[in-house]
């Protein structure tokens, strides 16, 4: 029983870090982001699956709406075991590129802002929804390095 709930524990911290990697590519895949299933991802549901919400949930250790670079660290920190410093590194040049009024926290409407901007930047052909294909080029980007 206890080498069972070991195990599952073990999952689930390992589900967590692959997620935290920032939803596309990791190591876990990406997530399911076409909510609806309609084969088109708009931005509402990239938002819901890829936003600032999950983020906010999951790196706002203190409730306090916003998430600290402290806070941020623990998702860097996950990065750097799973992805290597290359993750890691991007991570925090995020953090950095997200801040927009550059206070040291980050949040919910700045999460979203970003969430757009990589939403945006991933629609190609500026349709308002993204493809299979332009998921796909978001994802290899992101392996690469670069976009984001």
């Amino acid at each position: 029983m206890t080498r069972t709930l070991l195990l599952a524990a073990a999952a689930l911290s390992l589900a967590g870090a692959a997620h935290a990697q920032g939803g596309f590519g990791g190591g876990g895949g990406p997530p399911d982001l076409d909510a609806d299933h309609d084969g088109k991802v708009t931005f509402e549901e990239f938002k819901a699956g890829a936003g600032g919400g999950r983020m906010m949930q999951r790196l706002d250790a203190d409730h306090d709406g916003r998430i600290s670079k402290a806070e941020y660290q623990v998702m860097v920190d996950r990065m750097s075991r799973f992805g290597g410093p290359e993750a890691a590194e991007r991570a925090a040049q995020r953090f950095a590129q997200d801040d927009a009024d550059h206070d040291g926290y980050l949040t919910a409407a700045e999460l979203d802002a970003a969430a757009k901007r990589r939403f945006d930047a991933a629609d190609s052909n500026h349709d308002g929804w993204l493809s299979g294909d332009e998921l796909l080029t978001m994802r290899q980007n992101r392996r690469g390095g670069a976009g984001g």
